[in-house]
This record gives structure tokens, C-alpha cells and sequence, in this order.
């Protein structure tokens, strides 16, 4: 092949396993499993300047506790209907609420955006422990 393209004659081994395929395959037959085609877990929503660095304290938090969680945290401002558009076009299973409010009382709301239930809120030092048994289990 190198000598082909213009080279000079050399030796060389191929392989190939048209992996490619076979998920172009299931993607075109809607079989890829969800836990593969979904690249987020978990989607934060921060609403003001200090809860943003409030959220980025409690990502810290949560990926130290929980590795395999995927957590993405909302990309610079936006209102709670933008944000929330991004959360639920992510794929995310919940969606982490943290305002002014809940950043008063220590509290942040988990909502589920695939119809798995009711918003709660979760107190800080309790999330890890709820999204270990809700998302990383469930």
C-alpha cells in the first residue's frame, strides 16, 4: 500500500474489524443499550453568582464520592427555562436544582426529567449518598 501511494516497497501487516459498523447497525435499528447512548447522568442547574460556585464546590464533592457518575454542570448563565431545555436535550435522568433558595437552607433540588417521580430536595451532605441510589444503582 505504501508503495501505491508513491513509497518505496515496504513490508506491513493489516487488520480491521468493522466495529464501525456494527454501531452505525444498532444505531440505525435503535438497539444501542441507554446506558451507552446516554453521555449524561446527572445535569446542575445553577440561577446566580454564588450558587454557580456554590455548584461548582458540590461537583468537586460529588465526583470525589461518585466516579462513574456523569455530572455536567450548566456552561455559564442562562434563565431556569434555557437551562432546564439544556438539562433535558442532554439525556440526563435528573436534573440538580441550585438557586438562591436552596443555597440559603443547604438544600438542592433533585428533579427527575425522564418521569421517574416527584422533585425532592436533598440536603448537601446527603446528595452523593441519593444520587448513588437513585442513578449509579437505579
Amino acid at each position: 500500500m505504501v508503495e501505491q501511494m508513491g513509497g518505496k516497497p515496504t513490508a506491513g501487516v493489516g487488520f480491521a474489524m468493522g466495529i464501525e459498523r456494527l454501531v452505525l447497525l444498532l444505531e440505525t435499528l435503535e438497539q444501542v443499550p441507554e446506558e451507552i447512548a446516554r453521555q449524561v447522568d446527572v445535569y446542575l442547574c445553577a440561577f446566580g453568582e454564588a450558587a454557580e460556585l456554590a455548584a461548582l464546590a458540590l461537583t468537586e464533592q460529588v465526583r470525589d464520592r461518585l466516579p462513574n457518575l456523569r455530572l455536567q454542570v450548566n456552561a455559564g448563565a442562562g434563565s431556569f427555562k434555557s437551562q432546564f431545555k439544556k438539562a433535558d436535550k442532554s439525556g440526563a435522568l435528573y436534573a440538580l436544582i441550585l438557586g438562591e433558595e436552596e443555597l440559603a437552607a443547604k438544600i438542592i433540588g433533585v428533579k427527575p426529567l425522564r418521569g421517574q417521580g416527584e422533585q425532592q430536595n436533598i440536603a448537601w451532605d446527603a446528595l452523593s449518598e441519593h444520587l448513588a441510589s437513585c442513578v449509579v444503582q437505579g
